[in-house]
């Protein structure tokens, strides 16, 4: 009865915010769209992205990701796109681009290519970009145009227009809906051609392959004043700026394409007035079966976008947001990445029964570390959702070790040996994360459903990956995460090959961390006994990785010599993890200190990728060097939302216009230079909210994982481009005296809260903590160095908690309850 009730809930939830919004319509009785959700963090956002399609997998239904066609346009890449994943997981046996174009003409301008925007000085952003709704927003003569794109269902692509007149006199404005259709790359039997024909009776406009394929239809709320269809660009594009009232009825062509059919519209806007309408582009199996959902889709659209906005005003609700002097393109860059990370989240289906993380929307399929990294960014933002994620891995998981595997049971890492293998516990350390993640909820409800999958993860590697003389080993460089590393000898000629004589010393140490971490969970759960084992299995654990040190670094052991792993002109970020783990002594820390400078100066070596930079910045924080740490991910952060936030896609090199990667996503990882970011649409490249939260702004949980205790330690580096720009601002590079960085909804058990850090002089920071809910906690504010007491709150106190101190510098936040 409680699911039920909740699930009505929900739905009605939704319905009631849909109908807030006026679905009655305009006066001239067309739909409107539901009002964006005020909770979306207002923005110049760029007009490029993704909008999510939930019925998309790999191997149950190649649905195809929705993806956007500049200037106006978005559609399904149900064939190879070039920003897509491992696997060509967007095509289909029956492949194709089919996308809906809007252009629209005023009477002075038209607006149907990206030249026309920048000839006229009109500058195209978006005002609304999430998973669920991509508008494109701009000014032009005394008109606000507002398109909003979104999915209506699995076959159905919406888009809302909405015209304000900001005139003394009426006017009217020309809307042309092109419905562009090609087919894909990869022939079947009966990818002969394309065929379009107008159908007056449904004034829609039907396309279809022949002999065989999916046939679309493009049709409006509005009738049609004029339509046509052709093979040419050149036609189509004097048809779009010549206003030639004349229609054609048919068109076909033998090959590829593309094919484009357009529709025209025509709205009338009153003085100070507003005119919209809804286009409509639907796929189907047949002509008859495709207009049907033409119907359903005009009926249905209110409703279901506003069930998705619902969805999206829940999330930002809660979600932390940057405000404040960040630097434009880290704000924005923050909501694509979340908005990454909610897309990566993907529907139960096979085998597994819960929320899931796709790793990347193209080709999705489930990978313990991505998993990992992923959940605890999503974490800030919807805890329950990535406790949910966390727990199914685990327990919807083929084998005890996790492996790597798709909705149908196949698994997708199997060994030249043939060991069906997962990522080892270093790679995006799990456990490290769902240390985390129960410090700031204590659900305990959860972990004792979870711990004893966990168990069972933990003893299948030591039955598993232990050798002879109980050192730990992965299986294969990709077992690692680190796919043809040089630290596995044999890798570099053969990515799968068996490496297991190559002791490794980061899942020596991240196994001595875990073990401790399920001797914390145990107790929480009052399993004394499975602690008391485990931190005896973790004191081994803690002395192989202490032997692993010589030479003034950690190293791999080669277990046919027994000798370190030595390779001159090659230094491994992953080395660093013993300190990561909080499992290297002081002495192996101290002479560990120039590897923090090597790895700022030489990024290209570990700080592009997400598992290799929480490794070098968590290293970095246990060792005192929380400038490296802030400066990593600052740097990271500058590089990769300048990037995601850029205004143009780039094409590729070979002319095809259809061929171009977009920002306004993320992509896989953060390189350095004019270099391809991986697989676009990617969850771990999405992690740098992580990343700030912890380094920057300095908010993470204690080392013993205490539910009483959290810290903070904000450290604003150098590095830190000024408000308003992705540069580095003059002299220090720190924002300007007196101006605050903020971030909204940072959690930790009962207490929400607001933080804000102001440079008040050239080391000097002023710290505000602002509870947001009806706290019942008192807490008290103690350098962690010196254990004064800086600042404290109690209920019913006024305002926030303000303190001053040095940047970089830890607290200890303790609650009393």
């Amino acid at each position: 009865m409680v699911k039920i009730s909740q699930k009505w809930l929900a739905c009605l939830t939704a319905v009631c915010f849909a109908l807030s919004a006026g679905h009655a319509g305009t006066p001239g009785g067309q739909p409107q769209p539901p009002a964006s959700p005020p909770a979306f963090p207002s923005g110049d956002y760029t007009p490029h992205g993704y909008i999510d399609n939930p019925y998309h997998s790999l191997v149950a239904n190649r649905s195809g990701v929705v993806r956007t066609f500049p200037p106006l346009g978005f559609g399904w890449w149900r064939t190879e796109a070039v920003g897509g994943g491992y696997g060509w997981g967007d095509r289909d046996h029956v492949n194709y681009l089919s996308l809906l174009r809007i252009s629209v003409a005023t009477g002075t301008h038209v607006f149907a290519g990206e030249e026309d925007f920048s000839r006229s000085g009109v500058r195209l952003s978006s005002s609304y970009h999430t998973k669920h709704m991509l508008s494109y927003d701009w000014h032009s003569d005394s008109l606000a145009f507002s398109l909003k794109c979104f999915l209506v269902n699995e076959h159905a692509l919406g888009c809302f227009l909405r015209v304000t007149n900001e005139r003394g006199t009426g006017t009217d404005v020309r809307v042309d809906a092109t419905h562009i259709c090609r087919i894909g790359a990869t022939q079947w039997w009966g990818s002969d051609g394309l065929t379009a024909r107008y159908v007056p009776e449904r004034d829609a406009s039907v396309s279809k392959i022949w002999a065989y394929g999916d046939v679309f239809a493009l049709a409006g709320s509005l009738r049609s004043t004029d339509h046509m269809s052709t093979a040419s660009n050149g036609e189509w594009d004097r048809w779009i700026r010549e206003n030639v009232p004349a229609s054609v009825n048919t068109a076909s062509l033998q090959g590829r394409g593309p094919l484009l059919s357009v529709q025209r519209y025509r709205l009338t806007i009153d003085p100070h007035g507003q005119a919209g309408m809804l286009v409509v582009l639907c796929r189907g199996h047949n002509e008859s079966e495709t207009l049907v959902e033409v119907q359903r889709a005009l009926a249905d659209a209110p409703v279901a976008l506003g069930e998705q906005l619902a969805e999206d005003r829940e999330f930002w609700t809660s979600c932390p947001v940057l405000t404040g002097g960040w630097p434009d393109s880290w704000r924005h860059g923050w909501v694509y990445d979340f908005e990454t990370l909610r897309m990566t989240v993907r529907r139960p289906i096979g085998i597994f029964s819960h929320p899931w993380d796709g790793m990347q929307v193209h080709s999705p399929r489930m990978v313990l570390g991505e998993t990992s990294l992923d959940m605890m960014t999503l974490g800030y933002g919807a805890p329950a959702l990535a406790r949910e994620v966390f727990y199914g891995t685990f327990a919807d998981a083929l084998a005890s070790n996790v492996p790597c595997a798709r909705e149908d049971g196949s698994v997708n890492m199997i060994s030249s040996d043939g060991s069906e293998c997962g990522t080892a516990p270093m790679w995006g350390y799990p456990l490290h994360m769902l240390r985390a993640l129960f410090a700031a909820s204590q659900d305990t409800a959860w972990l004792a459903v979870l711990y004893p999958h966990l168990a069972a993860y933990a003893e299948w590697w030591l039955d598993h990956r232990t050798d002879a003389e109980g050192w730990l080993h992965c299986n294969n460089s990709w077992e690692s995460g680190q796919d043809g590393s040089r630290r596995f000898l044999v890798a570099e000629k053969n990515e799968g090959a068996v490496a297991d004589f190559v002791r490794t010393v980061d899942v020596e140490s991240s196994m001595a961390e875990g073990l401790g971490v399920l001797a914390g969970f145990a107790r929480v759960l009052g399993k004394n006994g499975d602690a008391e084992r485990w931190n005896a299995l973790a004191a081994r654990r803690v002395g192989n990785t202490r032997s692993m040190f010589t030479g003034g670094s950690f190293h791999d052991v080669d277990g046919r010599t027994g000798k370190p792993i030595v390779l001159n002109g090659y230094d491994d970020v992953m080395m660093l993890a013993p300190v990561t783990c909080g499992v290297a002594t002081d002495d192996q820390i101290r002479a560990l200190q120039p590897k923090f400078s090597y790895f700022l100066e030489h990024p290209r070596h570990g700080l592009e990728w997400p598992p290799l930079l929480f490794t070098f910045a968590e290293a970095a924080w246990n060792a005192g060097q929380r400038e490296a740490a802030a400066r990593a991910v600052a740097d990271a952060a500058t590089r990769t939302y300048a990037r995601t936030d850029a205004r143009t896609v780039i094409p590729s090199r070979d002319g095809d216009p259809f061929s171009y990667r977009i920002p306004g996503v993320a992509n896989e990882y953060w390189p350095v230079g004019d270099v391809v970011p991986g697989s676009e649409n990617y969850g771990w490249g999405a992690t740098l909210p992580m990343f700030i939260i912890r380094n920057i702004v300095g908010f993470r949980e204690a080392p013993d994982g205490s539910a009483q205790t959290f810290l903070l330690g904000p450290c604003l580096p150098a590095s830190l481009p000024a408000s308003g720009t992705g540069l580095p601002a003059s002299g220090a590079g720190l924002p300007a005296f007196g101006s605050p960085l903020g971030i909204t909804n940072l959690r930790f058990g009962r207490l929400t809260f607001d933080l804000s850090i102001t440079r008040t002089a050239a080391d000097t920071i002023q710290v505000s903590l602002r509870p947001v809910n009806e706290s019942k906690d008192t807490f008290r504010v103690i350098d962690r160095k010196t254990g004064r007491e800086v600042a404290s709150w109690s209920p019913g106190s006024a305002g926030p908690v303000v303190w001053k101190g040095t940047n970089g510098t830890v607290y200890e936040v303790g609650l009393e309850r």
